[in-house]
């Protein structure tokens, strides 16, 4: 039987993944004799019921994503699916897409050897994943959706639909793009938020909660959330004039952000928000719900085994 299940979405970043894939990666793992077995996903959602059957047949050591962090996000979907009360089937990455955020925090290596030396390692390290459930979700698993990196709620949201529109561009140019695009389209929304320990109302920018600490490919959002305290990091930044709103998006792209008055971080085991207005929500930089008035998120501890070094301290800004 193969060691590994290798899920590639060739349809990452413009479809230039496959291309990696097929050039650089692959070669790699065959020059090195791994034994291993790909499948290519053909829509979205369907590397959920891809990772969810491989982890309930038994017959990989071993899931690897292969794409950006949207094809993650499916992955670690199933694997949960697959195992609602104990840790998951092993979890490797290769960062082919265009954000990979989360690999990027993980100091997970974006060269073919790099990539396929760290997937042959032996660590393994046991990490959170995040919940969020809301009446308005729709898709394979509605009305519940996990997510391992970032999730969001407001002009994080905004910004990723208007990503999905935009079709010559690549990487982060893409969500710079989003962001000018969604400041003209974007109403605030009045938010209650309620945390373990608290709870504040008023009109919201946006509101991020993060297990990871990077989003976006390159906004460093929750940049102190550790991907293994059974909690996550939550952000509220107030509504502000599109005059500030350019003025703390740069600060984002190094974590300085955290020092305005206008945002706030907390973290917890859960946050719910009521909305006075439909407004979008992410998972792992993309949309499920292009509008919603309430939403609960809380934390899963443990629930991912990924294959990385344990010992390896996660990147900052």
């Amino acid at each position: 039987m193969p060691d590994y299940l290798c899920i590639i979405n060739p349809a990452s970043d413009r479809w230039r993944s496959g291309k990696r894939w097929e050039e650089q990666v692959e070669p790699v793992l065959k020059a090195r004799r791994v034994n291993y077995e790909v499948v290519y996903t053909t829509g979205p959602g369907h590397a959920i019921h891809l990772a969810e059957e491989a982890a309930r047949s038994g017959k990989y050591g071993t899931v690897v994503s292969g794409g950006g962090d949207g094809t993650l996000n499916e992955v670690v979907n199933g694997l949960c699916r697959a195992a609602w009360e104990n840790p998951t089937l092993p979890l490797g990455i290769f960062p082919i897409g265009s954000g990979n955020d989360f690999a990027t925090v993980l100091q997970i290596p974006k060269t073919p050897e790099g990539m396929v030396d760290h997937l042959l390692t032996k660590g393994r390290r046991l990490v959170d994943v995040g919940r969020v459930e809301s009446p308005d979700m729709l898709g394979p698993t509605a009305p519940v959706r996990y997510f391992i990196n970032n999730s969001g709620v407001g002009f994080e949201a905004q910004v990723n639909l208007e990503s999905r529109r935009i079709t010559r561009l690549r990487g982060f140019l893409i969500y710079l793009v989003g962001v000018f695009r969604a400041l003209k389209n974007y109403r605030q929304p009045f938010a209650r938020v309620r945390w373990d320990d608290g709870a504040w109302e008023g009109r919201v920018l946006l509101v991020t909660v993060g297990n990871g600490r990077r989003a976006g490919g390159g906004f460093w959002l929750t940049p102190f959330a550790e991907v293994d305290d059974g909690a996550l990091d939550v952000g509220i930044a107030k509504a502000m004039s599109r005059v500030n709103i350019l003025r703390l998006l740069p600060k984002a792209m190094n974590g300085g952000h955290v020092d305005d008055p206008a945002f706030s971080l907390r973290r917890t085991s859960h946050v719910s928000l009521e909305l006075d207005i439909p407004t979008p929500i992410h998972t792992d930089g993309e949309a499920i719900i292009e509008g919603t008035r309430r939403v609960h998120y809380r934390a899963i501890p443990g629930k991912v085994w990924i294959v990385t070094d344990p010992r390896r301290p996660l990147a900052e800004p």
